[in-house]
């Protein structure tokens, strides 16, 4: 039984996060194929060396053997990598501020590819269908598409552990039939395996270094989604991850061998642009493209639900951090507490992936946006690991790093450049929008903070025994939402001294984020230096990957508030950007809405600032 569950263990991940990686085959192959076939069939074997060069040295070593390395409790991921980096660099200021600004450029990076992955993975698959023979036309294969992701979208607020335990087997047979599909083209044409050399890439270069460089900046589309591995390790695990990945490897590399292998056999044929998976299947085993269409539409769905659920869960962490406003959500279900839906999220990327699809109106011209987003993560995570190891005096590998991955990253990079024009300007707009939004956000916290006055608790005290000495109370509790117990919230003075509002037994609760990932804590005091043993103080600390619901936890230690007040800034200014943070922090919810308070209970107490 025990072994059992080590087996369904391991290959959990293959449902949950090889799902971007994995649907890349869809597309990869056959945009290099179509790019040198006006050129030169024979860079064939160049360009699968190349693929097959880049998945080893990217997926393999920087991110399985070292990046996945750098974690907090087992977690990973952008805004991760960026905690753990800054940890290890307290005194330099100078170097924290770098690695805040490329953590967050990184993390927005993430999320622009959240809008593509969608997009491609779901137009490439439907794609398939115009070689059925229907005479499906471009605008028939967009609005199907749109179908599937309102559809898809439309599902999320039921939560996906119902069907979820049916992503792996899934995935297991797509990765099977990639297999067996590029097993057979590779038996017809095993020549392609001489693509394995590295000579291939560096004879490329020296023919032409800018077809080099244009068919690296497609080839590297093989390795989207390799983020993924890094940012699910904390539900997964590491090493369930990469020895998954063994599986994934091996399936993937004997697939694009086997469509380069179908290229060397057929280059004369391809006339219209489709997915080479599709040929090699109408070609090979004809009875079976139906099934397949099916199947690849299946994979790109899961690749695609999981890049949403991670984006749920991104927005969770960045309202918890206090980086961007936070976000209504809700549990989808009773087992897994950090499964959340968070509607607003779901429905604006719905909205863009839509229009994404519209505007482009294939995944071919999409892909020359997609690539970008994910090299700038890849880039940033490894400039990330060479200040980690630097820090941890472990120099051999911070070596490895700068003076081999980084310049391989940098020059990846360097390819996609000339895709802006035709679209690689999305994914980096889209970041620079929301890296703006969380910078806005971040300055308007901290010029509100310096605004709001404060009451030392000393003082405090003194004014409140007096008052509760001389003055009638209301029966029951209150609770006070508060930062920090020994500075009083204006909002606080207001309701007690100005509004004379008072209860019998009145606790103030503040709730800390904490720089770890996960964990609970809190309790209750009552406060010593209280003559009339009518306030308290609940604390909770909490890892800002957690789902917190503070009604829960106060039913826990028994008690029940008759009102919970917070305190709401009603902000007015003429600058330009604090009128953007004014609209993000009206537009957001209360802290009561975010943390589970019965609504009936709460009573929000306005402070006008100007900023």
């Amino acid at each position: 039984m025990k072994s059992n569950s080590k087996f369904f263990e391991y290959i959990r991940p293959l449902g949950i996060v090889f799902g971007d990686i994995g649907t890349s085959p869809i597309y990869t192959v056959s945009l290099v194929g179509f790019l040198i076939k006006q050129k030169d069939p024979e860079l064939i074997m160049s360009s699968i060396s190349l693929i097959f060069w880049i998945l080893v040295l990217i997926v393999y070593i920087q991110y399985a053997s070292i990046i996945m390395n750098l974690s907090i409790r087992g977690e990973g991921g952008q805004l991760i990598i960026r905690e753990y980096v800054m940890s290890l660099i307290r005194r330099n200021e100078t170097l924290r501020n770098i690695v805040s600004i490329l953590g967050l450029f990184g993390f927005s990076a993430v999320v622009s590819e959240g809008i593509l992955t969608p997009a491609i993975s779901i137009l490439s698959s439907v794609e398939g269908i115009k070689m059925i023979g229907l005479n499906f036309s471009t605008f028939d294969v967009i609005f199907i598409s749109i179908l599937v992701t309102i559809m898809l979208f439309s599902l999320q607020r039921r939560g996906t552990d119902k069907v979820s335990y049916l992503f792996t087997p899934i995935m297991i047979v797509w990765f099977i039939s990639l297999f067996l599909l590029g097993l057979f083209y590779i038996i017809k044409e095993h020549s392609i395996l001489k693509a394995i050399n590295p000579l291939y890439i560096i004879e490329l270069v020296q023919k032409d270094p800018i077809d080099f460089l244009i068919i690296l900046s497609f080839c590297m589309l093989a390795i989207t989604g390799v983020e993924g591995m890094y940012a699910d390790m904390g539900h997964l695990g590491k090493k369930p991850i990469v020895l998954s990945w063994h599986f994934v490897f091996i399936c993937l590399i004997t697939n694009y061998f086997g469509q380069g292998a179908f290229f060397m056999l057929h280059s004369d044929k391809l006339t219209e642009y489709n997915s080479f998976l599709f040929y090699m299947v109408k070609e090979s085993v004809p009875f079976l493209y139906i099934p397949m269409i099916i199947l690849t539409l299946m994979a790109t769905i899961i690749a695609s639900q999981a890049m949403i659920s991670a984006m749920f869960s991104i927005f969770y962490q960045t309202s918890n951090l206090g980086l961007l406003p936070r976000v209504k959500y809700i549990h989808t279900s009773t087992e897994l507490k950090h499964q959340i839906y968070v509607p607003f999220i779901n429905w604006l990327l719905m909205v863009l992936v839509i229009l994404t699809m519209i505007f482009f109106k294939s995944s071919s011209n999409i892909a020359n946006a997609y690539g970008l987003s994910v090299n700038i993560t890849i880039v940033i995570s490894c400039i990330m690991g060479i200040i980690a190891f630097l820090y941890k005096r472990n120099y051999i590998i911070s070596l490895l790093l700068f003076l081999v991955l980084l310049p391989i990253d940098l020059l990846i990079l360097i390819s996609n450049f000339h895709k802006f024009s035709s679209g690689g300007y999305f994914p980096f707009i889209t970041a620079l929008i929301i890296l703006s939004l969380v910078l806005i956000y971040t300055k308007g916290n901290r010029n509100l903070g310096k605004k709001l006055i404060y009451e030392k608790y000393d003082k405090f005290i003194q004014k409140y025994e007096q008052l509760y000495k001389n003055e009638p109370k209301i029966e029951g509790t209150a609770i006070f939402m508060i930062r920090d117990i020994n500075m009083i919230s204006p909002y606080i003075i207001k309701t007690i001294f100005d509004f004379k509002i008072l209860y019998k037994n009145n606790i103030f609760l503040s709730l800390r984020i904490t720089d770890n990932p996960y964990g609970i804590e809190y309790k209750y005091t009552q406060i010593e230096n209280d003559k009339t043993q009518s306030l308290g103080y609940i604390e909770i600390k909490a890892g800002y990957l957690e789902i917190i619901n503070i009604n829960d936890i106060i039913s826990k230690m028994n008690i029940n508030p008759t009102v919970v007040f917070y305190g709401y800034e009603n902000i007015t200014t003429k600058s330009l950007i604090m009128n953007v943070y004014a609209f993000l922090k009206k537009n957001s919810p209360t802290i009561v809405d975010f943390y589970n308070f019965p609504l009936s209970k709460t009573i929000g107490i306005t402070t006008n600032i100007y900023l």
